[in-house]
């Protein structure tokens, strides 16, 4: 093998090749005496023509890890761009948020990735100073859903019904799809929707009155974009719990209980009022019965299960929305890539 001499000073063996131009040098002096004469980097040209004949693995292998530092450089660019211009609540919604909170209503809004916020239309109209909203009707016998776009919150809630199952102004192809609403009429018709932050054990509704208006029946509600009624037959009522109702029944049968077993410790100690001491003493032990405090034990202990399950609720609901956030990030990326 030929040895070749230094390209700088010709007087010594080379022992370097600059990887841009392929100059080579001896020793450290020469190399920077080449890039100050050439005016070169040092670095490698990676987008440098290579002929066919030349063209060997290691160029393949460049091209290829030049492509992956293009692609990191561009998604680090995309990313910088997101976190620096994060989308956040636009004005409009705010400002619905807060209208719905001096109504007592709180409002809750998702993530624009989710359907539910796409479907969305409830506006808040400053020239009326009302919110129209965007309802869902359930007809759960039917299994049958419909919608209502920017409906006004002083309309009572059986004047928005009426379209679906009155007799005389329903559309004909609804009120042939809700043939037995509509046999059923007003009167044996209830309207339910539930309460949201509740486990799925534990799943409670509101039941709203027909009589009164949108903007009465959310007062004090809780809602996740708009609200989702139940339109149920009265002979299926049983099968969606009221929450105020299901406490006071539970509450009622302790206390009954403890009413039962307060007046049976009264007549066994009038019975046994003449006995001797030792009867007394048993006596006095029915009427210091532990059963009387049972019924607000076993209410403070559904108390604490409830508050549990509300958090357990809260914590899926953030879990549940970051992994549609890590979602929107990974399809966006997607997107950029297509386009590329």
């Amino acid at each position: 093998m030929q040895e070749t001499r230094c390209e700088v000073c010709t007087e010594n063996i080379s022992k370097y090749r600059c990887p841009r131009c392929a100059v080579r040098t001896c020793s450290l002096p020469c190399v920077k005496a080449h890039k100050n004469n050439n005016e070169c980097n040092g670095l490698r040209d990676k987008t440098a023509y290579v002929t066919i004949k030349d063209f060997s693995e290691g160029n393949l292998l460049n091209d290829y890890r030049f492509l992956e530092e293009v692609d990191r450089k561009a998604d680090n660019v995309a990313r910088h761009i997101r976190r620096k211009h994060k989308p956040g609540t636009p004005h409009h919604l705010k400002f619905l948020m807060r209208m719905a909170r001096q109504r007592q209503t709180t409002l809750s809004l998702l993530p624009y990735v989710f359907t539910k916020r796409k479907q969305n239309s409830t506006m808040f109209s400053t020239r009326d100073k009302e919110i129209l909203w965007h309802i869902e009707w359930i007809f759960a016998q039917n299994n049958i859903k419909y919608y209502d776009k920017r409906v006004s919150e002083n309309m009572v809630l059986r004047n928005i019904l009426e379209k679906y199952i009155d007799p005389e102004m329903g559309d004909p192809v609804k009120k042939q799809r809700l043939k037995n609403y509509v046999s059923a009429g007003f009167k044996n018709i209830q309207i339910f929707m539930k309460v949201e932050k509740r486990s799925a054990k534990s799943v409670r509704y509101h039941r709203l009155n027909l009589q009164q208006s949108m903007k009465e029946n959310l007062c004090g509600k809780y809602l996740v974009e708009y609200p989702t009624l139940y339109v149920i037959l009265s002979d299926y009522c049983q099968e969606f719990p009221v929450q105020g109702e299901v406490q006071t029944e539970t509450s009622g049968v302790s206390s009954s209980d403890s009413e039962t077993d307060s007046s049976s410790s009264d007549e066994d100690s009038s019975s046994e009022s003449d006995n001797s001491s030792g009867g007394e003493d048993s006596n006095n032990k029915h009427q210091i019965s532990p059963e009387w405090s049972e019924g607000d034990i076993v209410t403070e202990n559904k108390l604490q299960e409830c508050k549990q399950d509300e958090n357990l609720q809260e914590n899926k609901l953030v879990n549940y929305v970051n992994e549609e956030r890590l979602e929107g990030d990974k399809m966006d990326t997607m997107t950029n890539e297509n386009k590329k």
